[in-house]
């Protein structure tokens, strides 16, 4: 991604600079886009749309996964070395610390007091949107570049 918009902003601040002058380094541009073009049509596509089905279900697997990984480090694996929303640091320390020490306090509910895991839950929103990712790779969804355009293309079947 980092070297599509790097060549993508050396083409836009390049371009205004050799505007006016008549290269030759442009005209061999065009002819090896232009045979890259004749032999691209010319190779067989089923293959190219298989592997893109196969990515968009990866990627729904992946971004599910992702998904469920983010809510178990809210829910189930939370942690007992913090505490959680507004409550000072050592609540829930302290709350299991009464709870042990006096039979009065014996059945205080001190698992609400436990904070997110928030390795879990950015290591799932990452998964996610790796899963997001693949699946719009794996669509019908596509990005051509050519001299002086950028065109993102969606294909429709009926």
């Amino acid at each position: 991604m980092r070297i599509v918009s790097m060549l993508l902003a050396i083409a836009l601040t390049a371009s205004p600079a050799v505007a006016q002058q008549s290269q030759p380094i442009h005209a061999s541009i065009e002819r090896a886009a232009e045979a890259a073009a004749e032999q691209a049509a010319s190779q067989p596509k089923p293959a190219s749309s298989a592997r893109k089905g196969v990515l968009f279900w990866s990627g729904l697997a992946v971004g599910i996964a992702g998904a469920t990984t983010s809510a178990l480090g809210l829910t189930a694996f939370r942690t007992e070395d913090n505490s959680t929303g507004n409550a000072p640091a050592g609540s829930y320390l302290a709350c299991v610390a009464q709870k042990n020490s006096s039979p009065v306090y014996a059945t205080n509910q001190c698992d609400g007091l436990k904070a997110k895991n928030l390795k879990l839950l950015w290591s799932g929103v990452a998964i996610g949107g790796l899963g997001a990712a693949m699946m719009i790779g794996g669509s019908r969804t596509s990005a051509e570049l050519s001299s002086g355009a950028i065109g993102i293309f969606h294909h429709v079947s009926f």
